[in-house]
């Protein structure tokens, strides 16, 4: 299989990135208002100190263990990959993206033409993982974040629709359209455009978004309602209506979406969203998730932590309580996003954190997984943390050269495993880890049972040294059938399966 994989090095290049053929638009702020484009910054890219065109020279060949190679696909060679989805046989990547105006490559739909652009539709099941669709995404917005699902309710009950979250690469320009676009893919192949709502002027749009199902919220002319929960980063700060960070919108007619509550950081005293701590110091909302009731809410907000809010009146968010960090670290969190185990008893926490140690708290090492006990209270009504997941490298101070070692996301499927849990964590890789001795309450600390670190590529786009010399899985998710779908960004699309189930 490590033959394979190398095998699959050799065959994929890498391929420049050409200018849009669009005018370029306002320029903006230069504001680094997400993390990785921060921690790109720091390290010698995007930030107009060079021309954008610095390449790494590779670090590692990748590895894998208890996994084996299924497939892959460079996605054309765009770069930029961001998250993944599966549905039904099919995996959706995202494109990551942001605006400087003298570097408008770094936007990846300056160019609606450009056959890289958008959220790619792979079949999973043919050799090759062929490409047969694309959610086409407007001119200067990137769409990282996709969901894909079937309604309950409403005039598509039964159909598959996926949720895909625009921002503009350019805030300030507001003729270009930010907020969520939903789609028909009921067939991948020929997917119908639906319903959009704006996420309101001056903002870059929908970050991260999840959808939750609500049978309870009856009326008399419909059964049940959906609703997408998003997070607009710095939408307190900067959105023309002044709304919230939590954005939720009932999506139950996904032809004709609508907001119909938002939730802001000030109700908890939070007004100025660019204080906090270390390398980063932001309180914005990035994530947002929810219990299987969609009756609880998960508000990630990196240097406010984690967030628990009462939405069983969608219109009418509450803030409950914290997910409290320990003393020693509840300065820099950097909270990116949470979910819950699939038996509700946990909550999985993600810290995106680049500072390494260089910040005022006493942590060395990259961000990595902090598990809550959700039925456990401090002495502040908050929620307890009870363990801690870290890889090696994460827990050194590394050398930024060498890549990134942050925790990025998590992926479950009670199809698939009762326990496991599949997280992506950048430069390495996929780990798994069986949460069985935490479940029973015999450990604090899941098992790693195996890990996939796909073979370095330099970046496509150009964008800094630091983004081509290792790995850099964004996204996971499990499929039904137990596939283990990566994104890399990079790289593209990677299939892996547990050699022993």
């Amino acid at each position: 299989m490590r033959r394979l994989l190398f095998f699959l090095l050799a065959l994929t290049g890498a391929f420049s990135i050409s200018f849009p053929s669009a005018a370029t638009p306002t320029p903006d702020d230069g504001l680094a208002d997400d993390p990785l484009t921060a921690w790109i910054q720091r390290n010698g890219g995007g930030n107009g100190t060079d021309n954008g065109q610095k390449t790494g020279q590779v670090q590692n060949n990748g590895s894998i263990a208890n996994l084996e190679l299924i497939g892959h696909n460079d996605i054309g060679g765009r770069g930029f990959n961001a998250d993944i989805y599966a549905h039904k046989g099919f995996a959706y990547i995202g494109q990551w993206g942001f605006g400087i105006s003298n570097f408008p490559k770094f936007c990846p739909a300056g160019d609606t033409a450009d056959p890289r652009n958008g959220v790619k539709i792979l079949d999973l099941h043919a050799p090759g993982l062929p490409i047969v669709g694309t959610l086409r995404s407007p001119a200067w917005t990137s769409a990282e974040d996709i969901t894909v699902f079937t309604p309950l309710f409403g005039p598509r009950q039964g159909r598959d629709i996926a949720a895909v979250g625009l921002q503009a690469c350019f805030r300030r320009d507001n003729s270009i359209p930010r907020g969520l676009q939903l789609w028909d893919v009921t067939d991948p192949r020929t997917p119908e455009k639906l319903g959009f709502v704006s996420s309101g002027d001056n903002i870059r749009g929908v970050h991260e978004l999840s959808i939750v199902q609500r049978p309870d919220l009856v009326t008399r002319k419909q059964a049940g309602k959906v609703l997408a929960l998003e997070a607009v980063n710095f939408s307190q700060t900067f959105d023309a209506a002044g709304r919230g960070d939590l954005r939720i919108v009932d999506i139950t007619d996904p032809s004709a979406p609508a907001e119909i509550g938002n939730w802001a950081l000030r109700e908890i005293g939070l007004t100025n969203q660019f204080t906090g701590t270390g390398c980063f110091a932001r309180t914005f909302g990035h994530s947002a998730s929810a219990t299987a009731d969609g009756k609880t809410a998960f508000f990630s907000a990196f240097d406010a932590g984690e967030l628990v809010l009462d939405i069983t009146d969608p219109t009418r968010p509450r803030f409950v309580r914290r997910a409290r960090y320990p003393a020693n670290e509840s300065g820099d969190m950097d909270t990116h996003s949470a979910d819950v185990t699939n038996d509700g008893r946990f909550l999985l926490v993600q810290d995106e954190d680049e500072c390494r140690s260089n910040d005022v708290k006493n942590q060395v090492g990259w961000g990595y997984l902090r598990i809550f006990d959700l039925a456990s209270r401090d002495a502040n009504g908050d929620l307890v943390e009870i363990g801690t997941f870290k890889t090696p490298h994460s827990e050194a101070n590394n050398d930024p050269s060498n890549g990134n070692y942050t925790i990025h996301h998590t992926a479950q499927n009670p199809a698939w495993s009762s326990t496991k849990v599949a997280i992506s964590w950048y430069s390495d890789g996929v780990r798994v880890v069986d949460m069985a001795p935490v479940l029973s309450g015999a450990a604090t600390t899941p098992i790693e049972v195996a890990s996939f670190v796909p073979p370095a590529f330099n970046d496509p786009v150009g964008s800094c040294a630091c983004l081509g010399n290792s790995a850099f899985v964004w996204g996971v998710v499990v499929a039904d059938d137990g596939l283990i779908v990566i994104s890399d960004m990079n790289s593209g699309v990677w299939v892996v399966r547990e050699t022993h189930r």
